[in-house]
């Protein structure tokens, strides 16, 4: 099923305006999302009060496609165990640069950029 024809920022919209209307209760508290930039603008505008959070699926599924093939088979657990086994923030924040560091991977585009969003995908900030 197909609810708009073009995915822009001012259909998001449209959609997330009628979505509100037939919802009860006000905004909902959290909205999970892929990295989709127009639907990120469009949640911004239309629910002002709803925290979004980026899909760890989607995002933990780039890796092997983002990393180099050596480092995604070396490292891959080690970034799983940043991710998903640290308790707080700045645990995360030394795990996950500690494997950067080790995998040669400091100044990484995808991964810097994975990492100054980090606030919206990883559970350790939720």
């Amino acid at each position: 099923m197909r609810i708009l024809s073009k995915e822009t920022t001012e259909s998001f919209v449209w959609m997330f305006e009628e979505f509100k209307k037939a919802m009860p209760g006000g905004e909902p508290k959290t909205i999970i999302t892929d990295q989709d930039a127009a639907m990120a603008i469009a949640i911004s505008i239309a629910f002002r009060t709803t925290f979004h959070r980026l899909c760890i699926w989607h995002i933990t599924s780039k890796f092997s496609v983002k990393l180099p093939r050596d480092a995604y088979k070396e490292y891959w657990r080690e970034f799983q165990k940043a991710i998903w086994d640290t308790d707080n923030k700045d645990e995360f924040d030394a795990k996950w640069n500690t494997v950067v560091t080790k995998a040669g991977l400091t100044g990484h585009p995808w991964l810097s950029s994975m990492f100054d969003l980090r606030e919206s995908w990883v559970p350790a900030y939720a």
